[in-house]
């Protein structure tokens, strides 16, 4: 991610690959890729009314990648001798941008069933940044790995295992 809460394009140069290896993993607002889910993934999230209470917003989605925000809210610390997130809120995050990937891919939700997060540090007075990018896409079964930012620290990192077949 760029500048804090402007998504980039992904060049491939983060993971190894080169643009003309995944043509499709940029993020298409600033290309204008058709393969730009963003919007599908904003219309079902925004109607969720947990997400419209963590003001979570969707930053990109592709078929490979998708990035998302929370703002900090004093309502979301768990700890307020240290003014640090609750760890519920990290896990959201990494649930809800996990499966965001194989909701853009699918156009409508799909179920958690399994979540692993790794806590890493304490997530302090700074918005939240969460990157998932797929690891794995079967018939029936996907699985993304998730890194969240806080301030200028990855303060927990996510795997997150979804139901893709009906």
């Amino acid at each position: 991610m760029g500048e804090r809460g402007r998504p980039v394009p992904d060049g491939g140069s983060n993971d190894g690959e080169s643009p003309s290896d995944d043509p499709t993993a940029r993020v298409a607002e600033a290309t204008g890729d058709e393969d730009d889910r963003t919007a599908i993934v904003r219309e079902l999230y925004d109607a969720i009314p947990f997400h419209r209470e963590l003001e979570l917003e969707v930053l990109a989605v592709t078929p490979r990648k998708a990035e998302t925000r929370i703002p900090f809210d004093g309502s979301l610390v768990g700890n307020p001798d240290l003014e640090v997130l609750h760890g519920g809120i990290i896990s959201s995050i990494v649930d809800l941008t996990g499966a965001a990937v194989f909701i853009g891919h699918r156009g409508d939700y799909t179920p958690t069933v399994d979540l692993r997060v790794n806590y890493l540090e304490a997530a302090g007075k700074h918005p939240l940044y969460a990157t998932a990018t797929i690891e794995r896409r079967g018939e029936n079964i996907g699985v993304a790995s998730v890194e969240v930012e806080s301030g200028d620290a990855v303060c927990a990192t996510g795997t997150g295992v979804y139901k893709l077949s009906e």
